[in-house]
């Protein structure tokens, strides 16, 4: 990473002091001017190079501050480099015609001398300036280094490139017949959602273009032509940044952006991460919906300039002289923000917000209070609404006019079930997976359970209201607590609820064994209590719920070989089996090789079932987790290569999901889930630039799942697992100050989990603290160690109470009296050292002996006995206390 200057507090220079110095300076001659910044200035850096720039601008024509800086650059070189004429030869390439000048060299009309060809062809040739000749050829070359890594449909191709005899570098690209965008919208007149999604076409290759780290740094619409079909292209790349490890381009200055659609940190030369694209991208929405830019009418570079970096973008209503949406006012100004931690975190999530707003979603970019999120959903569902409506009013009528007769009681009877089962099934699957939907699932659930529970009283030998009764327990039971899906996290409450339901299941189930139906609700119903077990800590009653639903559901296939709902739940049944004999992200029992043997099962299954039917989107995301829950045990047997395929592989297929349908939590979620996985992968291989773009990734997105749904609890423990990992990393770039914020943070979330339903214990807790203790031990902080592995020992020893053959938890116990035999160490108390390394020992010995020492821990079992042998040395020496 770039060094910054001594003093340098790593914040975008204040808009208020550079005004200052600003004024100052420019009353001064060229000499007092220099003399009076390096006395204001002294440490140089973004300050100085911000107000140097403004002073520059103020000495511009008044015209040529709305140009590219490059195009300056061209018509100031123009006088020392001639141009192509029609018919000469570049390569082997005839020009046509001259296009225009502009960026770096010249941009011609060019067909291949030899006719292979049968397609116009753009070239673009460097100029040589007797100024900055080395300095143009190198960034005309870093431009075309830039294109060949980029390939998408809305970015222009490069088809070659070369070198001219004279040895000037030259780029041959795909020809785009088009016009610039904000002349494209002023002329199509597009309905809004329409060029909204045109608009998502240009984010799309923005995004595109951040994944493979490269920030363009010059949106403006000259730089995105739009074809007579209508697809947009982006073009010019010529100061693009392919970004650096840490993810912040080097300081850029006025000379090297477009003023108009600048960020206020090029303005101010702060670092340019991917966030000044979101602005720049901004900026170009606003004028496409408003055809105006968001600032007032300015004369001067310098006011704009302080325009940008000061003022509010005025509404677009007040541009366009139309009123727009509320929720399109907020998605824009979001975008706008000054500052760039404000702004959506990724442009993926930008253009997301504008899907959910041309869908009829709630937005990020609005709080989603619940009279929001209702009208939301009435905008998206206007006719079912007013028919539900129109429904109950007429049964309450009913009801109320006639409830007396004994043929009525049985209408209102069955109309009362049927308005139950769609609360329960048609309303609740309907909101379930909006953002923020967590609170009105679980009023919507007890609602629909109020009703069956009165009902079943009054008519307790109906089969099929029984059934329907157990499911409704099964759905309370789903908000209430069941992990790895949106809930308020109460296990305690979700397990008596799902238990409600397995009582009615049984007695169900042995009256019409045969019942395929009754048979997968019933192994459901295990699958989902053993599920809450594991996560619990529970094993053995883990265990023992899944073997229930194994024989169930073989027996199940075995007479329904061609049900699929069976096949599926016997897919499950594997791969739940495989999660607690080896899954290294759970609780588990320590037996890698079985687990591999039950998702080979599982895979196998779901692999026939997705190809029969590849419209169903959840049976590719299941497939997708099964990817990665190989994946995990391929990590746990010390392959991570292997486990870095399996998931990509996963990750593929999520990220295909989240862009079929992109507000659905659990697509986006998965997505984390993986990212977040292959981040603590590259950090383990050492691959710490890969390891920060998945991390960050993964972040931004459990940032924004927890802010949609601050009531589930799921997404607030995982945003703490991602708050822990990311320390992980800077830990592992040796920057351990920041690391330790985010373990702190992490502690403090897990904190509050927990105060919410004091029974449930994250499983990222103790991950948590064995990195706390891991930092302090680097830095010398025995103290610090010794505390966090004791809140280690005792995480450890809650879950073993709870089941004595937690391996995991017995892993977690060795790793802590190894982590306190090294703080011991330190501080040369030998024989603390000793008996803490000895107990470590003991805990390997003991995994090894049970088979269950997965490769990923076996070398800790060499560590803890030569530290025991060290210690025996130390003091036999007579190095005691």
């Amino acid at each position: 990473m770039k060094s910054q200057p001594d003093g340098w507090s790593g914040l975008p220079p204040d808009p208020v002091r550079l005004q200052q110095l600003f004024h100052d300076a420019a009353d001064l001659s060229e000499s007092a001017q220099a003399e009076y910044l390096k006395r204001e200035c002294p440490h140089g850096g973004p300050e100085l190079e911000a107000v140097l720039s403004l002073l520059a601008a103020e000495k511009c024509p008044p015209t040529a501050w709305r140009d590219n800086a490059f195009e300056l650059e061209a018509r100031h070189t123009a006088a020392h480099s001639g141009q192509a004429r029609p018919g000469q030869f570049f390569g082997p390439y005839r020009i046509l015609r001259h296009v225009f000048t502009g960026g770096m060299g010249f941009v011609y009309e060019a067909v291949r001398a030899d006719d292979q060809y049968q397609k116009k062809v753009a070239i673009k040739i460097v100029r040589q300036s007797v100024d900055d000749s080395a300095g143009i050829i190198e960034r005309f070359r870093a431009e075309r280094q830039i294109l060949a890594r980029l390939e998408h449909p809305n970015i222009a191709r490069l088809l070659e490139g070369g070198t001219t005899s004279d040895g000037l570098p030259y780029l041959v690209m795909e020809y785009v017949d088009g016009v610039p965008l904000n002349q494209y919208a002023a002329q199509s007149a597009l309905p809004l959602n329409d060029s909204l999604k045109l608009f998502l076409s240009i984010c799309d290759a923005v995004q595109y273009a951040h994944r493979n780290r490269v920030v363009h740094r010059d949106l403006k619409p000259s730089n995105i032509l739009v074809t007579a079909d209508g697809v947009p292209k982006l073009l010019d790349f010529g100061i693009a940044k392919v970004l650096i490890a840490e993810g912040a381009a080097a300081t850029a200055t006025l000379g090297a952006m477009t003023l108009e659609y600048a960020s206020p940190e090029q303005i101010l030369g702060a670092p340019i991460t991917p966030s000044s694209d979101i602005y720049s991208l901004g900026v170009l929405l606003y004028e496409v919906l408003s055809g105006r830019r968001p600032y007032r009418n300015v004369s001067s570079a310098m006011e704009l300039t302080r325009a940008i970096c000061t003022e509010a973008p005025e509404p677009l209503s007040a541009r366009a002289g139309a009123g727009f949406d509320l929720d399109l006012e907020n998605i824009v100004q979001m975008a706008l923000r000054k500052e760039p931690e404000r702004r959506y975190p990724s442009v993926g999530q930008f253009a997301e917000d504008l899907r959910r707003y041309i869908d009829g979603y709630p937005v990020a970019a609005r709080t989603a209070t619940r009279g929001y999120r209702t009208a939301k959903f009435v905008g998206r569902n206007k006719a079912a609404v007013l028919v539900g409506a129109l429904g109950v009013i007429a049964l309450l009528a009913g009801i109320a006019a006639t409830g007396w007769e004994a043929h009525i009681a049985d209408r209102r009877f069955n109309d009362l079930r049927k308005l139950a089962n769609s609360y329960l099934f048609e309303f609740h699957d309907a909101i379930k997976d909006l953002p923020g939907s967590t609170p009105a699932r679980q009023l919507v659930v007890k609602r629909a359970l109020e009703y069956l529970d009165g009902l079943s009283q009054e008519r307790g030998n109906d089969a099929a209201l029984s059934r329907e009764l157990a499911n409704a327990y099964g759905r309370v039971g789903e908000v209430q607590g069941l992990p790895l899906y949106p809930s308020l996290g109460d296990r305690t409450g979700a397990l008596a609820s799902y238990r409600k339901s397995l009582a009615i299941l049984e007695r169900l189930a042995a009256a019409d064994p045969s019942n395929a139906g009754i048979g997968t609700e019933l192994a459901g119903c295990y699958l989902n209590i053993a599920l809450i077990l594991q996560h619990n800590g529970d094993l053995s009653g883990t265990a023992e719920d899944l073997r229930k639903a194994v024989r169930l559901t073989e027996r199940l296939a075995v007479a329904h070989p061609a049900d699929a709902q069976v096949r599926d739940k016997l897919a499950l049944a594997y791969s739940q089996t495989g999660d607690v004999l080896g899954n290294y992200n759970e609780s588990n029992l320590g037996d890698a090789k079985g687990a591999v043997e039950y998702f080979r099962k599982s895979v196998a299954i779901r692999e026939k079932l997705v190809a029969e039917n590849p419209a169903d989107r959840d049976g590719r995301l299941t497939l997708a987790a099964l990817y990665a829950r190989l994946g995990v045990v391929r990590r746990s047997l010390a392959d991570n290569p292997g486990a870095v395929a399996a998931h990509r592989q996963s990750l593929a297929i999520e990220e295909q999901l989240v862009r079929e349908d992109p507000v659905k939590w659990l697509y986006r979620r998965e997505v984390a889930v993986d990212s977040r996985t292959l981040s603590l992968l590259f950090r383990d291989m050492g691959n710490l630039k890969e390891a920060r773009r998945y991390g960050d990734e993964s972040a931004g997105i459990f940032a924004q799942l927890a802010k949609e749904d601050p009531k589930n609890m799921q997404a607030q423990e995982e945003l703490a697992d991602s708050d822990y990992s990311q320390g992980s990393i800077l830990a592992k770039g040796h920057d351990g100050v920041r690391a330790q914020a985010y373990y702190d943070s992490a502690v403090a979330a897990y904190g509050r989990v927990m105060a919410q339903h004091p029974g449930n214990l994250p499983n990222g807790l103790n991950a948590t603290y064995q990195l706390i203790a891991a930092l302090a031990l680097e830095n010398g902080d025995s103290g610090t160690a010794l505390r966090a592995a004791e809140k280690e020992l005792q995480i450890a020893g809650r879950l073993l109470a709870v089941n004595a053959g937690n391996e995991t938890a017995r892993r977690n116990q060795g790793v802590a009296f190894l982590q306190m035999g090294q703080a011991h160490e330190i501080l040369a108390e030998w024989r603390e050292a000793r008996s803490s390394y000895q107990q470590s020992l003991d805990v390997w010995l003991d995994l090894r002996r049970k088979g269950t020492l997965i490769p990923r821990y076996a070398p800790r079992l060499d560590e803890a006995g030569h530290a025991v042998a060290r210690c025996d040395r130390a003091l036999a020496a007579g190095a005691h206390r």
